[in-house]
């Protein structure tokens, strides 16, 4: 990231401290970097308050540093600042949601073991989302929110305190029993730090200068699964892994974009600057959150990570999702929100749906396009049949084309959750997720076996207990167009430390 000021400006990478902080340890306030954090942006205004805007009082001292307070007037939502916006995060699947502040960057907590007029003070204080930073929305009859706390004499509303005197004047705390207008907020949405701007994409160069690039997609299962080695894994240590599986520094600097999916935001920063290291170049590092739809609610909350470190001192990871790595020449990034399934009750249970992402990001001057994706997985509890599978495939293809200026030429892909129409499996269907796909493109290591031409090497080990019942699956991909050249292609068995190979390819346009 070399260019520091326009980076400043664009950037959708979080900045996270390094230092957790649990609710029994000392109630100071952890001062954090501001991050700008790529997930959906809200105000809560209080009803009770008189449609007052609620801050965060940064610059607040003693037990009232960083509370909650309804107290910002504003005409319009451009005179909204840092002190009230938030994010919506969830460790639970959207069972509850935790509040995220722009203004400090940390978590919002439930001083539970505060005293008097300020017992259970909501203030912006958590290092890591944990018990007292969860809340449970209740939407109401009239489009607003109540907000639930768990505190040390049991669930209690959010209440604005509208009557308190001073600097205590419209000070949240969890003390209701009931919802009325005191507990009411609407959960205002600022929109989104995951695109770059409002408008189109830069105008290509035309006509379109010769390019010959490589791109790498590797699912690097940094997040919850924790049967990989990069369970709870760190930046660092992840940007060394990727960066080591680029080839010499000369293979290296051919790169024009890597897809990763499963990572976390706070292992962004590491990463391009491992990238950075190792080419010699600057690069940008988009992220986009995976979410889920919070319980009771119509608003969505980006899923943390697990904490890295050691019980007793995690440190938080941020939300986890997919990253786009392009050289810092790009001047234009957006993700989508793909089709996902919905929340629904199977099986007598109510199981909740992770709702997927795409991002895509431009290089002006080669008049390149990149785009990468995680569809939903093929589990009983996440799209059995397949049927959402296909709509995010027919969605890649629009993001791809309909949504694409003419002139860019698109390279897409990632951990695409769906084997090839040609694929010998009998066991991971459907087959046919991404026919539409190899119709219009060519991907990297199609045409292997001439008898079975939409299909190639396996990307996914599936292990099993009886070493006899393993299988192997391809369900990563690199897709070019169909008038560029695959010059090579490689997938080599080599996980390391996740349960996806990494699938890399020389492209010439």
């Amino acid at each position: 990231m070399r260019q520091t000021a326009r980076r400043l400006a664009v950037l959708c990478s979080a900045l996270f401290a390094m230092i957790a902080m649990t609710p029994a340890q000392a109630q100071a306030v952890e001062t954090r970097p501001v991050p700008v954090t790529a997930s959906d942006k809200y105000a809560l205004k209080s009803v009770g308050a008189g449609g007052l805007y609620v801050s965060v009082e940064v610059d607040s001292t003693g037990e009232g540093e960083t509370m909650l307070r309804a107290r910002k007037a504003a005409a319009t939502l451009e005179d909204l600042g840092s002190w009230e916006k938030f994010t919506l995060h969830t460790d639970d699947k959207g069972w509850s949601t935790t509040l995220r502040s722009e203004g400090n960057g940390n978590y919002v907590t439930t001083e539970r073991n505060f005293t008097g007029s300020h017992q259970n003070l909501l203030r912006a204080r958590g290092t890591t989302a944990g018990d007292w930073e969860k809340l449970q929305l209740e939407k109401q009859a009239d489009g607003t929110y109540a907000l639930k706390a768990a505190t040390n004499a049991g669930d209690k509303y959010v209440t604005a305190e509208v009557q308190d005197p001073g600097n205590d004047a419209g000070l949240l705390r969890a003390r209701g029993d009931t919802v009325g207008s005191w507990q009411k907020f609407q959960l205002v949405h600022l929109g989104e730090e995951n695109a770059s701007d409002l408008g189109g994409r830069p105008a290509p160069a035309s006509p379109a200068p010769a390019a010959d690039f490589r791109v790498m997609s590797w699912n690097v299962c940094a997040n919850h699964n924790d049967d990989c080695g990069n369970h709870r894994v760190e930046g660092p240590s992840l940007g060394d892994q990727i960066t080591s599986r680029m080839g010499t520094t000369a293979e290296a600097q051919q790169y024009r974009a890597v897809f990763l999916q499963e990572i976390c935001e706070s292992q962004v920063k590491p990463i391009e600057n491992w990238l950075e290291s190792k080419t010699g170049t600057g690069w940008d590092v988009r992220f986009a959150p995976i979410k889920f739809t919070v319980d009771n609610s119509s608003v969505k909350a980006a899923r943390t990570c697990d904490n890295s470190g050691s019980t007793g001192a995690w440190k938080d990871r941020g939300s986890y999702g997919i990253g786009l790595a392009v050289p810092d020449a790009n001047v234009w990034y957006h993700s989508y929100d793909l089709p996902s399934p919905q929340n629904k009750t199977i099986d007598g249970a109510w199981v909740r749906m992770e709702q997927r992402t795409a991002i895509c990001a431009v290089l002006p001057a080669q008049a390149l396009q990149f785009c990468t994706a995680h569809f939903s997985a093929g589990l009983a509890t996440d799209d059995a049949d397949g049927s959402k599978r296909r709509e995010q495939a027919a969605e890649l293809q629009k993001i791809v084309r309909s949504y694409t200026m003419p002139g860019y030429r698109t390279v897409y892909g990632g951990d695409l959750n769906a084997t090839p129409p040609d694929s010998t499996s009998l066991e991971d269907l459907p087959k046919d997720v991404l026919t539409s796909a190899y119709a219009a493109d060519k991907e990297c290591d199609e045409g292997l076996s001439s008898t079975r031409p939409r299909d190639g090497r396996a990307t996914k080990p599936i292990l099993k207990p009886d070493p006899k019942d393993n299988r192997y699956i391809k369900i990563d991909y690199l897709f070019d167009p169909s008038d560029g050249t695959v010059v090579s292609c490689d997938v080599t068995a080599d996980a390391g430390e996740s349960d996806h190979y990494p699938i890399k390819a020389r492209f010439r346009f």
